[in-house]
């Protein structure tokens, strides 16, 4: 004998619902990176207390957003003092790219001073890229808090 509950949707529908869930839920893990990726940046370029005679090493500051190893989204632009600033988005879009590789399955934040001598500009005191990783780190903290309080 049958059950007297008659279902009113289908697996497909099911299917679809988790698909859309997925698919809402992807969009807003992206906005969220996109968000802590522009606090990086902001921070990071307008904080460096450091003298950038070429225009390379701040040109360098910027994010991606990969989803395996794919570039889904990026900020790296010439920061505007010095004569070059090209080869520092080059050197720091090809770091982001190849740390990226490493990450497969979900949607990754890469920010990074690409020159490789920005360590030894912070190692000197100078703050090339460690007050927006700081400030990046807090947002997305507080902007998980929320979300998960929203569940």
């Amino acid at each position: 004998m049958k059950s007297g509950l008659t279902p009113l949707f289908s697996d497909a529908d099911i299917d679809r619902w988790f698909d859309k869930f997925q698919e809402r839920a992807e969009e807003r893990i992206f906005k969220l990176l996109s968000a802590a990726g522009e606090k990086f940046v902001e921070v990071a370029r307008k904080s460096g207390n450091y003298t950038d005679r070429t225009g390379n090493l701040r040109s360098s500051v910027g994010y991606i957003i990969a989803m395996d190893g794919e570039t889904v989204s990026e900020n790296f632009e010439k920061s505007g003092k010095g004569n070059d600033g090209d080869t520092g988005i080059s050197k720091a879009r090809q770091l982001a790219e190849d740390i990226s590789l490493a990450y497969q399955g979900s949607y990754v934040l890469i920010g990074v001073a690409g020159m490789e001598y920005a360590v030894h500009v912070e190692a000197k005191g100078k703050d090339v890229a460690t007050t927006g990783y700081i400030q990046c780190q807090e947002y997305l903290r507080k902007a998980l808090i929320r979300v998960f309080e929203k569940i």
